[in-house]
C-alpha cells in the first residue's frame, strides 16, 4: 500500500497550485483557504486541569476566528477514576463552552483508568476487556447526544506509545472499534464514529500500513470516517517529513481499496511548535505558514472533512526546550496574541 496512487497524484498536483495562490494572496489579507467543512481547535490532555477562568479564555480566542469545531477530550481515566463513577464537571465546560460560542464539538473518548487495565501496564494501555470502554463510550454518548454528535475512538494507536506499546496494536485497536462503535449507535444512530486519529509514522507504523492492518483485522464496518494527523513540522509541507502529507492519500487509497472512499477522513490534529529549532520547532510565522498551507491543501481534496489546529495556547511558552509545551496556534501561555492569532481573526 506504498504507492501514493492516482488520488495522491491528483491532490499534490492541487497542494502546488493552491499553496502557490495562497503564497501569492496573502500579502492581500486574503481569507484563509480551508475545507468544506470548516476548521477548528484540538486543545488535548490540558482541557482535564485547565481552571474555568482559563479554559473560557482559550473559547473566547477560538471564538475570534472562524473556527466551526472544538476536539473536547474526554478521558476516560479523568471522568470513571471509579468504576460506575462519573465526575463530567471539566467535559460539560469544555462542550456547553464550545456550543455557547457556536462551535461544534467533536468528543475524543480515549485513555484507561487504573481500574479497567492491566496492574502496572503503561499510561496508555487499552482495557482487558474492550466492553469496558464500550459502555464507557456509550455513558459518555447518552450524556451528551443532544449536544454532540461526533466521536473519535482512542488517539495515535499507530504509535507503540500511545497503545501502552501492546503486541499487534492494530488488532487489538480494532477490538475497541468493534465494541464501542455499536454501542454508540444503539444509544445515538446518527452519530458519526471515526477512528482514531494516526500520527505521520514510517514502516508498519505509518498511517496507510496501519490502517490497511486495520482493515486485515476486520476493521471495515466499525467507523463512519477515518481520521489522520497531518503534521508537517519542522519543515513544512512541501518536505514531507516522514511521508506526513502523502500518507493522506495512500491512506485514501486504502479506503478506496476496500470499499470505503466514499468515507471522509478528517485531520484531527494539525500544526506546528514554536518551540527552539533544536527541539524541532519554528518561528511564528512559519507556524501559521504550515497550518495554511496544510489547510489549503485539504481543501483541494474532495475527500477531506474537518480540520483541527492543534491547539489554542501553549502549555509553558518559556519551556522552549520541549516542543510539545508550545503548539499554541493562537496564545502564548500568559495569554499574549500570537502571530497566526492575526492570520486567522475573522
Amino acid at each position: 500500500m506504498r504507492g501514493v496512487g492516482t488520488w495522491g497524484r491528483c491532490l499534490a498536483v492541487m497542494v502546488l497550485v493552491v499553496t502557490m495562490t495562497i503564497a501569492a494572496c496573502r500579502t492581500a489579507d486574503a481569507e484563509p483557504v480551508v475545507p468544506a467543512d470548516g476548521y477548528g481547535f484540538s486543545v488535548g490532555a490540558s482541557q482535564i486541569w485547565m481552571s474555568a477562568e482559563d479554559a473560557d479564555r482559550e473559547l473566547d480566542a477560538a471564538a475570534l476566528t472562524n473556527a466551526r469545531w472544538i476536539r473536547v477530550h474526554v478521558d476516560w481515566y479523568a471522568v470513571e477514576k471509579v468504576k460506575g463513577e462519573y465526575d463530567w464537571g471539566y467535559v460539560d465546560h469544555w462542550i456547553d463552552g464550545a456550543r455557547a460560542r457556536g462551535m461544534r464539538v467533536l468528543g475524543l473518548i480515549t485513555n484507561t483508568p487504573d481500574w479497567a487495565k492491566a496492574p502496572g501496564a503503561a499510561l496508555y494501555a487499552p482495557p482487558i476487556h474492550a466492553d469496558e470502554y464500550a459502555t464507557f463510550a456509550a455513558a459518555v454518548a447518552k450524556r451528551y447526544r443532544d449536544r454532540v454528535t461526533d466521536w473519535e475512538l482512542w488517539n495515535e494507536p499507530n504509535l507503540p506509545r500511545f497503545l501502552g506499546f501492546v503486541e499487534s496494536r492494530a488488532a487489538v485497536y480494532v477490538g475497541l472499534l468493534k465494541a464501542a462503535y455499536p454501542a454508540i449507535k444503539a444509544v445515538q444512530p446518527n452519530s458519526t464514529v471515526i477512528s482514531a486519529g494516526l500520527s505521520p509514522a514510517v514502516g508498519v507504523d505509518g498511517p496507510a500500513n496501519f490502517l490497511n492492518d486495520m482493515y486485515v483485522n476486520g476493521a471495515k464496518g466499525y467507523f463512519d470516517a477515518v481520521a489522520m494527523h497531518p503534521y508537517v513540522f519542522p519543515t513544512g509541507l512541501a518536505a514531507d517529513p516522514e511521508n506526513a502529507w502523502t500518507d493522506l492519500a495512500r491512506a485514501h487509497d486504502v479506503m478506496t481499496l476496500n470499499g470505503d472512499g466514499d468515507k471522509k477522513v478528517w485531520m484531527t490534529e494539525l500544526g506546528a511548535p514554536t518551540s527552539d529549532p533544536a527541539a524541532e520547532g519554528v518561528s511564528e510565522q512559519e507556524q501559521a505558514t504550515q497550518i495554511l498551507d496544510v489547510l489549503a491543501g485539504l481543501a483541494a481534496a474532495g475527500w477531506a472533512g474537518p480540520a483541527f489546529i492543534y491547539s489554542i495556547r501553549d502549555v509553558d511558552s518559556a519551556n522552549r526546550g520541549n516542543r510539545e509545551d508550545n503548539f499554541g496556534a493562537l496564545l502564548t501561555t500568559d495569554f499574549q496574541p500570537k502571530f497566526t492569532a492575526g492570520v486567522l481573526a475573522r
